[in-house]
């Protein structure tokens, strides 16, 4: 059994199984390699990607895995972390200590902390927050009262 890292080239996921071409060592161009996959998750790897390919006889015959973009994946996180990451600065984080975040690739942030507590940091262009639903379900929505005043940024769903 052999075992060399691979580098994507391009992927076909139009199928049952997806099927991986790449590079291994030396250049060697590899081709659709099945990539197999957990039961309720499906990924499809970004060109350049890098990961392993297994062999046992027949290089026609292989598996790649762990493939992983190196320049996306974020990195120095404390032992614990698990991060599910998309190609757009997306990410779910489930933090150490309990704490969940889930942030848009566009700087919005929604986060539980640990004691229950919601936070919701909207984009600095001044997104919007509504309570109660989409406005684009239907239903009227009002702002928000504050100690300064009604809120620009939040509504409620009043009907």
């Amino acid at each position: 059994m052999s075992l060399v890292r691979f580098r994507v080239i391009s992927v076909d996921d139009s199928g049952p199984i997806q099927k991986v071409t790449g590079r291994g060592e030396g250049g060697e161009r590899l081709e659709n390699l099945m990539r197999p996959q957990p039961d309720g998750l499906t990924t499809v790897p970004e060109v350049g990607s890098l990961g392993w390919a297994q062999f046992a006889g027949s290089r026609e015959r292989g598996i790649v895995a762990g493939l992983e973009n190196p320049d996306k994946r974020p990195s120095d996180q404390p032992g614990g972390s698990k991060i599910l990451y998309g190609p757009d600065g997306q990410k779910l984080n489930l933090k150490p200590g309990g704490a969940i975040s889930l942030e848009g690739g566009d700087g919005q942030t929604f986060g539980m902390k640990a004691n229950g507590d919601q936070v919701l940091k909207p984009k600095a262009a001044g997104g919007k927050v509504y309570l109660g639903g989409d406005p684009a379900d239907g239903g009227v929505f009002a702002r928000v009262m504050t100690e300064a005043g009604a809120s620009p940024f939040v509504f409620a769903k009043v009907s």
